[in-house]
């Protein structure tokens, strides 16, 4: 059934947005309106307020306010998510809910999945719930395919939908509130008429770490097949795990993670001003026991191109300030943080050229990470 024939207990002028706590016939009274004593031209949200009114998917209250700082529940972002598809929308049921329709046509196009939520529809959504509901509305092929939280929070951000609040941060924890729901669907629909959008580098990096480790489809617009973590041999008497890989662009000082590095020194001596920093998370654990010997990891990993490089500082309370030594004591463990500038020319050099990116010396430089041209890393042993 399409939406124009659907028959339901609110006239058509009813509000999408209308509190759950409100009744059905005061939000149907609200008179459609451009203009809103709490909404300025000058406000970050007002386009796509105007766009969505004149979609007639969202409206105002009756005493002229739009009210954008209130939050909105699972049930009013899910309907306006249906009504933005143009889904089939089914009759309701008598004695049930007003959102039940809404509910039962996202979950039969796809968009909504009965594990996403505990059924507390009237509780306001999240920007993690959100996440999910908007990328499977851009992407048909994340609708019915096995995917993480994670997942989609990155496709969401690399895309463009979900943006990072105040300082990058994603704050999927925090509640979605009107203004922001109207941007997202704002978003939404650019995409499904064949627009583009600019993605939040730093929330994009945020969102690739917690999904695979690295930012370095964020920061250089390559894919990685290998995923992190990782283990390889480091030395004939340690091992590493390598948790995570961080792509820092030095000269930008809005870049992803640019806050933990206030200063810098290079092994060298040299500036870094142009550089990436590339910052490797790794635990190193001994698998033999040698007496009175302790190991740094920048003496067993290595590249012509880079330069290894500490905090300064050297007390700067940064979670990349950490430098410590692995004392060969057969399961002895030890979580450091090995930090490497690269130039930017010559990172262009090492991806065009396909040349190893990143040695483990004591194998007479058998095992590496390579960087292909496609930009993609993968261990081997050649």
């Amino acid at each position: 059934m399409k939406l124009s024939q659907l028959t339901t207990g609110l006239t058509a002028a009813a509000l999408l947005f209308s509190s759950v706590t409100a009744s059905i016939e005061a939000a149907s009274t609200a008179a459609a309106s451009t203009s809103f004593k709490d909404v300025k031209s000058s406000d970050w949200y007002y386009s796509s307020i105007q766009k969505l009114i004149s979609k007639e998917l969202v409206n105002g209250f009756e005493d002229g306010t739009f009210k954008p700082n209130q939050e909105i529940s699972r049930a009013e972002f899910l309907k306006l998510v249906d009504l933005s598809l143009q889904l089939d929308i089914p009759a309701n049921l008598s004695g049930k809910p007003w959102y039940t329709p809404y509910v039962s046509a996202a979950v039969e196009a796809g968009i909504h999945r009965t594990s996403d939520f505990n059924g507390n529809w009237t509780q306001p959504i999240s920007r993690q719930e959100m996440a999910r509901i908007t990328v499977r509305a851009i992407d048909q092929t994340l609708r019915n395919t096995k995917t993480s939280d994670t997942q989609l929070v990155y496709e969401a951000t690399k895309r463009g939908i979900l943006s990072g609040l105040t300082g990058g941060e994603l704050g999927l924890k925090e509640n979605s509130t009107r203004a922001q729901a109207t941007v997202i669907v704002d978003r939404v629909l650019t995409v499904l008429n064949g627009g583009n959008l600019t993605a939040d580098k730093r929330a994009a990096s945020y969102a690739e770490v917690a999904y695979r480790g690295t930012n370095i489809e964020t920061m250089w617009g390559t894919s990685i097949i290998r995923s992190f973590p990782f283990t390889e041999d480091i030395s004939p008497n340690a091992k590493g795990t390598f948790k995570q890989m961080l792509v820092i662009d030095l000269a930008d000082k809005n870049s992803p993670y640019r806050n933990l590095v206030p200063n810098l020194i290079r092994a060298d001596g040299n500036g870094w001003d142009n550089d990436y920093l590339i910052a490797f998370n790794v635990i190193m654990t001994a698998t033999k026991t040698s007496q009175n010997t302790e190991l740094y990891l920048r003496e067993m990993i290595s590249n012509p191109y880079m330069n290894f490089a500490a905090i300064y500082p050297l007390n700067f309370d940064s979670k990349l300030n950490k430098l410590e030594t692995l004392k060969i004591q057969k399961n002895k463990t030890v979580e450091v943080w090995h930090l490497v500038t690269l130039d930017k020319k010559d990172f262009i050099n090492i991806k065009n050229g396909d040349w190893p990116f990143l040695y483990f010396d004591w194998a007479n430089k058998q095992n590496k990470i390579y960087l292909e041209k496609e930009g993609r890393i993968f261990g081997g042993k050649n």
